[in-house]
């Protein structure tokens, strides 16, 4: 399905991981969503969901805030259990339905109400999850990485004073500044306040041809598709991916050299690496 900014799923509650493995436990994924071929007999199938291999007796978590919807058993996924978990981004009109299959034993009720981190089954070797949204079918891997992400975001945010602006994206990409880059983090530190008051204020206007190629950098970046190649979250609300890593370089250059600019016009500070001829040409825009 297309990723919309709408898919990044907010929760009163929080969130959590379907289960918990310890450090000398890895997560072994037996066979994840889409196309599978059996090596043996060429035998196409198609997995609706992600399957893991777990210890006996795992306890399965609630994601979010949530309600358990179904609690049923079949031929084919076994004793099973489903709780959707409305968005309360936009009032509670899209939702998540996950579903945890091969259960040995379920905790809860239909209709219990529940929150991230609680305990709501077991399981006893495999575990099936399938997830959908708003109905549509979607990879529970996408699903998964965007709860992760929103954790990070979370536990960030609470270490730090209630301070989104410290969760950061883990992209390997590259600006001409890389080498000054613990010059400026520490600049940033101590005007990126200053800095966006400034421009709010208007007592700092951004260079017309800033602007003018940021917005062009922003519409290549839709033109080729690299925006929402994953499902939303906290700390990737674009869903930004590989294909957009070029995009992401042009921009933090283009906002990096205008918070250098910024510096100089308002505060005459410097890169202590900058010759006398760079920084004229800070000064004079030439």
């Amino acid at each position: 399905m297309d990723y919309i900014q709408a898919m990044n799923l907010h929760s009163p509650s929080g969130y959590a991981m379907p289960f918990e493995a310890d450090e000398n436990t890895p997560i072994e994924v037996v066979s994840q969503y889409g196309k599978q071929v059996n090596p043996h007999t060429g035998e196409e199938t198609f997995n609706h969901g992600m399957d893991f291999r777990v210890r006996r007796g795992t306890w399965l978590k609630a994601l979010a805030t949530g309600v358990v919807t179904g609690i049923a058993s079949d031929l084919r996924s076994g004793f099973n259990i489903t709780i959707n978990y409305p968005n309360y981004a936009d009032g509670r009109k899209s939702s998540y339905d996950v579903t945890y299959s091969h259960i040995s034993e379920s905790l809860c009720n239909f209709g219990r109400n529940v929150k991230a981190g609680d305990n709501v089954a077991r399981c006893d070797g495999h575990l099936h999850v399938e997830v959908r949204f708003n109905g549509e079918e979607t990879n529970p891997l996408e699903f998964l990485t965007m709860l992760r992400d929103n954790l990070v975001m979370n536990s960030q945010t609470k270490m730090e004073g209630e301070n989104p602006e410290i969760a950061t994206l883990d992209f390997d990409v590259h600006t001409p500044y890389d080498n000054q880059q613990g010059e400026i983090d520490q600049l940033m530190y101590r005007y990126f306040g200053s800095y966006m008051s400034d421009i709010f204020l208007g007592r700092y206007r951004v260079p017309e041809p800033t602007e003018r190629n940021l917005r062009g950098a922003i519409a290549e970046g839709v033109g080729k598709g690299a925006f929402y190649e994953h499902a939303p979250s906290m700390l990737n609300p674009l869903g930004l991916g590989h294909r957009s890593f070029s995009i992401i370089e042009r921009v933090q250059t283009l906002l990096i050299t205008d918070f250098l600019n910024y510096l100089a016009m308002m505060h005459s500070i410097f890169l202590s690496s900058m010759s006398e001829n760079e920084k004229k040409k800070l000064l004079t825009g030439l």
